[in-house]
């Protein structure tokens, strides 16, 4: 059996505004030509930290749930203080 898994590329990335608390924590996201929606629950969070020795790449991401209900994954680019939103 010749097993290939079915990947897809990612599309680049949205530059989004996000408005945190003061603990740093999303609290709403703006994406492009739509209105501000709250975030309304912060499912999951994790780090890249890594190609030190070409370019540093140093992102927060999380998987975020809107208010309407729309699951996203965000990411913080932490060398720059930009955020994006990462489409599949």
């Amino acid at each position: 059996m010749n097993y290939r898994p079915h990947l897809k590329p990612l599309r680049t990335p949205k530059s989004v505004v996000v408005r945190t608390d003061n603990q740093g924590d999303p609290v709403h996201v703006r994406l492009p030509g739509k209105p501000a929606r709250r975030i309304a629950v912060v499912r999951e969070r994790w780090r890249i930290d890594d190609e030190w020795w070409r370019q540093a790449i140093s992102r927060d991401y999380l998987t975020v749930v809107l208010d309407d209900g729309t699951v996203l994954t965000l990411y913080h680019d932490l060398l720059i203080d930009e955020w994006y939103v990462q489409h599949g």
